[in-house]
């Protein structure tokens, strides 16, 4: 069965929570086998892969902190896969799939803060080219775990929304002034707002509000976070978290509606005129700037008083 398989169907049925991350559960199991051979760029590296999935806290710590890094990752790459056919001491997988790597105040990652910016905890954004490119010479394709669901609450979109009912981001989340409907599953994921009274969608927790995907500046701005992973950071795929309660209807129904099909299959052609667009070696190095700049104005729409005010509820 390819990846791509195995990953379409976790796109329907993985979700995260606040308080238990890795339920995504891991795509395989790893026996020990010869390592697979680096790959040509004419191959279907999916065709009876094996993906080993990474938790880069947890997995190896380089600097001696207590957390692990991308550093680590890198020294532990030959076990993964050598690059040799002829070696059977590494486990012969064919890609990696790592859980969230981006910016985020929690230790799982499910709630991010930057998607144009590795977590400092793990490296840089160059230690993270560095590991795509090892990856890649040991014929190891790289997926990453790509939140498009919520943000965290810190994100400065959701910040300045939260502060300003005329924020350019407002619409990039959901509000309401009273509680909408329950979900199927009988919660309310409604969240009362700590600035004035009203209300805003967050599926799983306070500090994950849900984006709103009818916005078209909303979506126009996934693609970008796309577009930069798979050209200035030179991943091959992702594993989009969540990706079931992207959006829901009026009835409250969260899980699986017609709508997240629609959504994801204009995500899945822009996702494939990237691909067909950047070139076969090598990080492409377009098209990512006007996201980031995106991203820094928002951190900049925040005063000094606002910024004070997130951080006396907790943020």
């Amino acid at each position: 069965m390819r990846i791509a398989t195995t990953l379409a169907v976790l796109l329907v049925a993985a979700a995260c929570t606040d308080e238990k991350p890795s339920e995504a559960a891991a795509l395989l199991s790893v026996r020990p086998a010869a390592a697979q051979a680096p790959v040509s760029d004419g191959s279907d590296w999916r065709d009876g892969g094996v993906c080993y999935e990474i938790f880069v806290r947890s997995y190896h710590d380089s600097d001696g902190d207590g957390i692990g890094d991308l550093e680590g990752l890198i020294r532990k790459l030959d076990y993964i896969n050598d690059g040799d056919p002829d070696t059977r001491g590494d486990l012969g997988a064919s890609c990696i799939w790592l859980m969230p790597v981006a910016a985020s105040p929690s230790y799982h990652g499910y709630d991010v803060t930057d998607y144009y910016r590795i977590d400092p905890r793990y490296g840089t954004n160059e230690d993270f080219r560095r590991l795509v490119e090892e990856a890649h010479r040991r014929g190891i394709r790289v997926l990453v775990d790509l939140v498009v669901n919520h943000t965290s609450d810190e994100h400065p979109y959701f910040k300045h929304a939260l502060l300003h009912p005329d924020s350019p981001y407002r619409d990039w989340y959901r509000w309401s002034e009273a509680p909408g409907p329950d979900n199927e599953y009988g919660d309310n994921n409604w969240r009362r707002s700590p600035v004035r009274n009203e209300y805003y969608y967050g599926f799983f927790s306070p500090r994950m509000p849900d984006l709103n995907w009818e916005t078209a500046a909303l979506r126009e701005e996934m693609r970008r976070v796309a577009t930069f992973w798979l050209t200035e950071m030179g991943v091959d795929g992702f594993r989009l978290d969540a990706v079931r309660h992207l959006m829901e209807d009026a009835e409250g129904l969260s899980t699986n509606v017609p709508r997240t099909h629609d959504m994801m299959r204009e995500y899945a052609r822009h996702d494939a005129r990237v691909r067909r667009a950047r070139p076969r070696r090598g990080p492409w190095r377009l098209h990512s700037g006007r996201g980031v700049r995106q991203h820094r104005r928002a951190a900049a729409l925040l005063s000094g008083s606002a910024r004070q005010l997130l951080r006396l509820r907790g943020g």
